[in-house]
């Protein structure tokens, strides 16, 4: 159609306007977070929305909403089977929840998942900054397609058990993880406050288990110091994008740069990504007046955040970057060296160039996948490819364990003083 565009809704919501399912009302824009009871019925779920995947594969499918007459009439001798030998009571509940989760599984797309009305609280709660967890973050590693701990918390939970940034999810209560989305690992690492998580987890071809305790996280997406007093070089972590993560990195900034700072190291290590509306309103924070990054649809139309320029920063930046560093952390990256505002410093990045868009369902439930494709300001996309530094440099993994001296953040502060030197 050529009348699509797209549409704020709210903060961090767009919508195309010619989406129109009946119960959709809103969307809301992100980059890169089981069963219960008996398992039968669930399986049974499963197994209908296998043939729904098998339906959209082979295109049986007549209609976006309504599978063809030998789909329909294969469904309906499995559930006489089920009827008829399955040796427990079906659960309707659990086996519509199968076949949603069987369209969502059988696009092929790794970001993508069906929000049940637990798992998209839990999810809006995360985004807001609140919620009861462990006190990570979690990133998806797509090569092995497993999921692992990108950042640890101070003072939770996580670290209190012992578990370890790298760490990869096998089990979440039993459950076998190594095919969830960040999403879906989330959604079940998630709990009552004061509740108990069992986990098994894969730390250098180790299978370690972990009972870790639920605690009420306030999130603290960002933490800063002044690194270096003499030099008056401030350092900035950002662990992910969510909606707290900008006024958290306002104050962050105003505090340091009141202090008198002349330099700054941001360190983007291991973060997975998150809201497009916050890494752009901290990337205002330092750009020029101009582009920060653009998306596009499938039919080509356009979505594009831009800079004020009101706020740009005119001190040396250092970017912190590894293998961790994707989505919403790689569009920061992306446009402050783009903008020549920024020397990046470590390993090749991610390189998750997609955006993900939630659909509410109108019940409280919701469906989420890729989108669209974002572009740099230089026009570049870094999907599957990444953004190389301009300094290489990998972690000392040995001495990081050993006394927790950091070389690449040694490194970030002698470039910092380099730059300070050549402007001076």
């Amino acid at each position: 159609m050529n009348d699509r565009r797209w549409q704020q809704t709210g903060k961090g919501q767009y919508e195309l306007r010619d989406i129109r399912y009946p119960d959709s009302m809103y969307t809301y824009t992100k980059t890169g977070g089981g069963m219960q009871g008996k398992a039968g019925p669930f399986v049974f779920g499963l197994i209908i929305g296998a043939i729904v995947a098998a339906a959209v594969f082979f295109g049986v499918y007549r209609t976006p909403n309504s599978l063809s007459a030998s789909a329909q009439k294969k469904i309906g001798r499995i559930e006489k089977l089920v009827d008829r030998y399955y040796l427990w009571d079906r659960d309707d509940k659990a086996e519509e929840t199968g076949v949603y989760k069987g369209i969502i599984s059988s696009l092929g797309d790794k970001y993508a998942t069906y929000y049940t009305e637990e798992e998209l609280r839990l999810d809006r709660e995360s985004n807001a900054g609140e919620f009861s967890g462990i006190g990570c973050t979690i990133g998806s590693d797509t090569e092995y397609d497993m999921c692992y701990i990108a950042g640890i918390m101070e003072g939770y939970g996580a670290e209190k058990a012992g578990l370890q940034e790298g760490d990869y999810f096998l089990e979440v209560n039993g459950e076998d993880a190594t095919n969830w989305s960040s999403s879906e690992v989330a959604s079940h690492v998630k709990g009552p406050e004061g509740t108990t998580v069992n986990l098994k987890m894969l730390r250098d071809s180790e299978e370690l288990e972990f009972t870790v305790e639920r605690m009420k996280v306030e999130s603290q997406t960002v933490a800063y110091e002044m690194y270096d007093e003499a030099n008056k070089i401030g350092y900035i972590r950002i662990a992910e994008f969510d909606s707290i993560t900008v006024p958290q990195f306002k104050e962050a900034k105003d505090d340091l740069m009141q202090q008198g700072m002349k330099g700054l190291i941001l360190d983007l290590r291991g973060n997975p990504g998150g809201l497009v509306d916050a890494c752009a309103d901290i990337a205002s924070e330092m750009l020029p007046k101009g582009r920060i990054v653009y998306a596009l649809s499938k039919d080509g139309q356009k979505m594009q955040w831009d800079s004020d320029g009101r706020k740009e920063i005119d001190i040396p930046v250092v970017i912190l970057v590894n293998g961790g560093t994707a989505s919403a952390a790689e569009i920061l990256t992306g446009a402050m060296r783009d903008y020549e505002k920024a020397v990046v410093l470590g390993t090749t990045t991610f390189g998750k160039g997609i955006i993900q868009n939630t659909y509410s369902l109108g019940d409280g439930t919701a469906v989420e996948f890729t989108a669209g494709e974002y572009y740099l300001p230089n026009g570049e996309s870094i999907h599957e490819k990444g953004i190389e530094p301009d300094i290489e440099l990998d972690i000392d993994k040995e001495a990081y364990l050993k006394d927790g001296s950091d070389n690449q953040l040694e490194a970030a502060g002698k470039e910092v003083l380099k730059e300070l030197g050549k402007s001076n």
